[in-house]
Formats: C-alpha cells, sequence, structure tokens
C-alpha cells in the first residue's frame, strides 16, 4: 500500500454516468378475466449492481470517494456522514428480489413483475493544495430505483428511454422478443 492522500483535499469528477439497468424478474404469470393478485412475485437476480472504488496514486478511503460522489451527484447533502449511507458502502449487496409487496391488477393478462437499479458511476481526480501529487480514479455505486410491471400483450409506452430500455428487456427476457411488450418503441423526448 503506498502513501495516503492529504486529508482536505478536493475531488473533480468528470464523466459521470447514471444508466439504469434491469436487476429482478419475475417468471410470466397468466390471470384470467378479472385479473387477480401475483402469486409468482418471486424475482429471479438478473445483475447485480456493485459499489466499488479504483485509484492510482496516493490512497484515499474509499467511503470519502464514495461521499464526494454522493454530493457530487445529489445523493447526499453537505449536512449527511458518509457511515450513515448505503451509498458509500464498498461491497454492499442488494436486498433479496424474491420480498414483494402483494401487487394485483383487473385486467387478464400475462404479466411480469420487474426491479430496476440506478447506478451512478464517475471518473475523478483528486488533488491536495500543497502538492503535486494526484490521485485519479473511477467510482461505482447504486441505488434500487423502483419496480414495474409489464403486460406481455401490451406496448410500453411510457416512463422515459432509461425505463423504457429496462421495461423491454424484462419482456425481452420473460415474454419473448417477439412480444408486443418488448417491440415497443422508443419515445421521443424521454430521459
Amino acid at each position: 500500500m503506498g502513501p495516503s492522500a492529504c486529508r482536505n483535499g478536493t475531488y473533480q469528477w468528470f464523466n459521470v454516468e447514471r444508466p439504469i439497468r434491469l436487476s429482478a424478474l419475475s417468471e410470466v404469470q397468466t390471470l384470467c378475466k378479472g385479473g387477480g393478485k401475483f402469486t409468482k412475485a418471486p424475482k429471479h437476480r438478473v445483475s447485480w449492481p456493485e459499489t466499488s472504488v479504483s485509484t492510482h496514486g496516493p490512497a484515499v478511503p474509499q467511503r470519502d470517494v464514495l461521499f464526494s460522489l454522493a454530493k457530487s451527484v445529489g445523493e447526499a447533502q453537505e449536512g449527511d456522514a458518509s457511515a450513515d449511507m448505503a451509498f458509500t458502502d464498498v461491497g454492499r449487496k442488494p436486498g433479496d428480489p424474491h420480498r414483494s409487496r402483494a401487487i394485483s391488477t383487473a385486467g387478464a393478462g400475462r404479466y411480469v413483475m420487474y426491479n430496476e437499479a440506478h447506478i451512478v458511476e464517475a471518473d475523478f481526480q483528486y488533488t491536495c493544495p500543497h502538492s503535486k501529487a494526484v490521485t485519479i480514479g473511477h467510482a461505482k455505486s447504486w441505488t434500487m430505483g423502483g419496480s414495474g410491471i409489464l403486460e406481455c400483450g401490451t406496448p410500453i409506452d411510457c416512463g422515459g428511454q432509461a425505463h423504457l430500455a429496462v421495461g423491454r428487456e424484462a419482456a425481452r427476457i420473460s415474454c419473448g422478443s417477439k412480444s408486443r411488450a418488448a417491440r415497443a418503441k422508443a419515445v421521443q423526448g424521454g430521459n
């Protein structure tokens, strides 16, 4: 392990990305006329979001790096403490996708439930006021952003570009690539 960086340096963030990824998915459940309650609510993990920091140069505490990223993207405020934030826990694992709230629907069809993770990643540079040594690196964390439900025979047409892409991916995996939900057209002007 090399030398440590100063304690009161300055972070500069760039190449910030905030992709939304499919994280868990249920099997298709067919509901008859009048709808009903989902009995196949347990979801299978599709992807595993990670919290990590990689650096080159003088060592900076990983939790401090992630806290600076959280403040930079609005996940934390100035008065927050990094020790209280899951966002700053390197190696944290997402919750159990099998624990879902009960959902029912009034319509007949083939339904799928899914979860999405909101990823936050960026490159950074950390500089100290009285040193030429610079630490550069990459940091990545996530928040579980939400869940959705889709009907395989109904086009997905709302929610912004990133949410549409996650919904279409869920539909392709569970309903099949030829389903109407998987073939939904992109909406102009989304996020």
